[in-house]
This record gives structure tokens, sequence and C-alpha cells, in this order.
């Protein structure tokens, strides 16, 4: 009944005794029970057998806990993917870049696809810098008029 309560309350149980702690969550903070089977598709398969997900995954589930901890693994994650960005967003198909840009996009991922061969992905980065340009954004003003990055 200990282990019942303190999951519960947790909402998670943590695994000792491994080659580093494992987390089993029985609902992942700021993740919606119904997105779930779309999380296990897109996670990768460990030589051990379990499912990590992918860094946009994590730092969704990292989201609010109010941990240090957490606001740590969150940027550590965001700079995963900011390079994993900047090595595909220059060859990235249209189809690619929108799903990419729709689930992580800031001014630094965005100049390397303004490198892009096709117009239409390059149109996407400028639309996006435009819209954090309006929003106040100082780095994507800059991108735009041209000028060196503040």
């Amino acid at each position: 009944m200990d282990l019942v309560d303190a999951i519960e309350e947790t909402s998670m149980v943590r695994v000792q005794g491994l080659d580093c702690p494992l987390d089993v969550f029985r609902k992942p903070n700021e993740i919606e029970i119904t997105d779930f089977d779309v999380i296990c598709q897109r996670a990768k398969l460990r030589a051990d057998g379990t499912l990590l997900p992918e860094p946009l995954d994590l730092i969704q589930s990292k989201l609010e806990t109010g941990r240090d901890k957490d606001l740590i693994d969150i940027l550590h994650l965001e700079s995963v993917v900011r390079a994993d960005y900047k090595k595909r967003l220059p060859t990235a198909s249209l189809e690619e870049a929108s799903q990419m840009l729709e689930r992580f996009s800031e001014w630094q991922v965005l100049i390397p696809a303004m490198e892009n061969p096709f117009a239409e992905v390059r149109e996407l980065a400028m639309s996006h810098l435009r819209e954090f340009a309006a929003a106040g954004d100082p780095f994507s003003q800059a991108i735009l008029e041209g000028r060196e990055l503040p």
C-alpha cells in the first residue's frame, strides 16, 4: 500500500540499481494520455529494450515541475534539439522542415533553415522569424534587418 500511495502522490516510481535510475511514470507531467501512443512511436528503442522518448517529448514531461534538476535537463535537451535541427534543416524537405518547426522553432535554428536550397523552406523560416520579430524578439528583428545579432 505504501508503493500505491507513493505512486498516487508522485505519479511515478524510480527504479534504482540499474546503470542509472529509471523513472516509470503513471502519468507523465504535462503529457495527455491521448498523446502517449504518438510519443511511443517517436521514442527510440534502446539496446536494453526500454523506450526513450525523443528530447522534445522529454522536455514536455519536465515542464511545470518546479524542480531545478528539470530546468537543467530542459536546457540540455533544448541544446540537443538545437544541434539536431541545425544539422537537418539546411537540407530538409518542406514537409520535414514544416514538421520540425511545428514542434520547435527559435531564431537559432531558423538561420540554418535559411540556407536550405528550397525556397519554400526558406520562406517558412522567414515566416517564423517575422512572427518572432512581431512578438518583440530582438534576435529575429536583427536577422530580418540584416544587422549583427545583439
